[in-house]
């Protein structure tokens, strides 16, 4: 019985990519690299394609022209909302864009070397443009290429004055341009009335484009919203995935322990609370050396650790000081107090003379009577009492057999 094999001569087919403009290695408009990206082919065999053709043909201009406004620009790459969450939260770095986008001012100089030498050359050989005309030529060109470079640049809020800037600019040299042409076929003489009339047409061209260009940008605007929504909802569904959803199912394989639990409920507690408002600030301050101290304490031990702070300061020798002591502080109460929850207060004063730094450690347990713990035992003289004298601090300490204990940490800023 004979079985169909698959024939090995056979190539897979190949999918050329769609026709659009290339703007990340564009040098004027995009068309060049587009065209050689399609047909596989070198830019640079595209680019000299079309300057060869120019010198032979001006209505090559003419032919790069209508494919600058036809072919679509080239469509952006969408990450993965899981890759676009941790991106914007700054858990996956960026990766490198290789794509270099030219500047706006190399663009236009490049262009405007191009037209002189091009015009130049035509002038030279007799190809109808005279001398009057060259320079009013010349400016209504690079007036017309300022504008459509700024069709490629993206607007937002730093550069989009910029962008209205070069357009103005732009219109204003074509207008001149215009003028001057007109003006070297009739007379010098005419040339405030022929400016008078462009001005006039460009302005009455303003008037009934504006409420268009208006509602373009309103539309510009509604789908920039649309996108930071769209991108907001990715992110969540994306954190909801990749922690509540995984902390549920490691609650469920550990539904026979109730302490881990209330252990991972209360971890991701703390994870969403940071996620959703930012609450843990930045490294190296107190606020954020005490949460995660509490955190680790709790995740270690399973009692729930609550840490309010009032007022921050930045880290420095003696307040690590402080911070290990109410870590201490934090240790013993979860290990010995029997409490079902321990209270963290931080308070930065500094209009006090001297300015202070206090963190008080309160539990609802059991207590201790201070007399009766050994000599050998060092976990609150010398981990708390000696450690916060040694670096000027103040450690005290008020507790009795069942009412509990608070620990009172001070240091000077």
């Amino acid at each position: 019985m004979n079985t169909a094999r698959p024939t090995l001569g056979h190539s897979q087919p190949v999918i050329r990519p769609g026709l659009h403009r290339s703007l990340g290695r564009a040098w004027l408009g995009g068309v060049a690299g587009g065209i050689a990206r399609h047909l596989g082919w070198s830019a640079w065999v595209v680019r000299g394609g079309f300057i060869a053709l120019t010198f032979c043909n001006l209505f090559t201009v003419g032919i790069y022209a209508a494919l600058w406004m036809l072919m679509a620009d080239e469509p952006s790459a969408v990450q993965a909302p899981g890759i676009m969450a941790a991106s914007h939260q700054g858990m996956r770095p960026a990766g490198n864009d290789h794509s270099v986008k030219g500047s706006g001012i190399g663009r236009i100089t490049a262009f405007s070397m191009l037209a002189v030498g091009v015009l130049a050359l035509a002038s030279r050989v007799g190809w109808g443009i005279s001398s009057p005309l060259f320079w009013p030529a010349l400016m209504a060109a690079i007036g017309i290429v300022l504008v459509w470079l700024q069709a490629d640049t993206p607007a937002t809020g730093r550069n989009r004055w910029l962008l209205v800037l070069r357009v103005i600019v732009g219109m204003s040299m074509l207008g001149v341009g215009i003028s001057l042409l007109t003006a070297a076929q009739i007379g010098l003489d005419q040339i405030p009335v022929v400016m008078s009339v462009v001005a006039l047409s460009i302005s009455g061209l303003l008037v009934v484009a504006a409420p268009w260009f208006f509602s373009y940008l309103r539309k510009l605007d509604i789908a920039r919203e649309e996108k930071l929504i769209a991108d907001t909802r990715a992110d969540m569904a994306a954190h909801l995935h990749d922690s509540v959803l995984q902390t549920l199912a490691l609650i469920q394989r550990q539904a026979d322990d109730p302490r881990q639990v209330a252990s991972l409920a209360r971890r991701q507690e703390r994870e969403l609370r940071t996620w959703l408002y930012g609450d843990v600030k930045a490294p190296g301050t107190l606020k954020a050396a005490l949460v995660e101290a509490g955190g680790e304490i709790e995740d270690e031990r399973g009692v729930p650790i609550e840490v309010i702070c009032v007022g921050d300061v930045e880290l420095d020798e003696r307040l690590h000081v402080l911070v290990q002591s109410a870590r201490e502080a934090m240790m013993n109460a979860a290990k010995h107090s029997k409490a079902a929850m321990i209270d963290v207060y931080a308070e930065v004063d500094r209009d006090a003379d001297p300015a202070t730094a206090q963190v008080f450690v309160r539990d609802r347990g059991v207590g201790f009577d201070m007399a009766r713990i050994a000599a050998d035992r060092m976990g609150v003289r010398g981990s708390i009492i000696d450690r916060m004298e040694r670096h000027g601090g103040v450690a005290t300490i008020r507790t009795a057999p069942g009412e509990g204990t608070e620990i009172r940490l001070e240091m000077k800023l």
